[in-house]
């Protein structure tokens, strides 16, 4: 939300008050730069993930993992961390992730 200072100038060539804005809106849904969250399986670091579109989303990992045939895994968001925690093949689904990762 705006925030708005009146301000009042004591001109004949200004009628009235004018209304001054910070300029800063608060629209959460606007992507404004890239957000960057550090991915982790296990406890171990696999990469970063960036989200470079307004569609983008942290959660779009498990939908990647699923395709890729994990299913027994549970995703966390924390702060700026994807935390993952999964003890099927959790040496393959760092492999793919950390591959995954690096092209995008």
């Amino acid at each position: 939300m705006r925030k708005i200072y009146p301000t009042f100038f004591g001109n004949e060539n200004i009628p009235g008050p004018i209304i001054l804005t910070d300029g800063i809106e608060e629209n959460d849904s606007l992507k404004l730069s890239t957000d960057s969250y550090e991915v982790f399986v296990n406890d171990d670091k696999v990469g970063n993930k960036l989200l470079l579109t307004q569609t983008d989303d942290p959660n779009d990992l498990n939908d990647f993992l699923e395709n890729n045939g994990f299913k027994n895994f549970k995703v966390n968001v924390v702060g700026n961390s994807i935390i993952i925690e999964s003890n099927e093949r959790p040496h393959k689904m760092k492999e793919i992730l950390s591959t995954y990762l690096n092209i995008r």
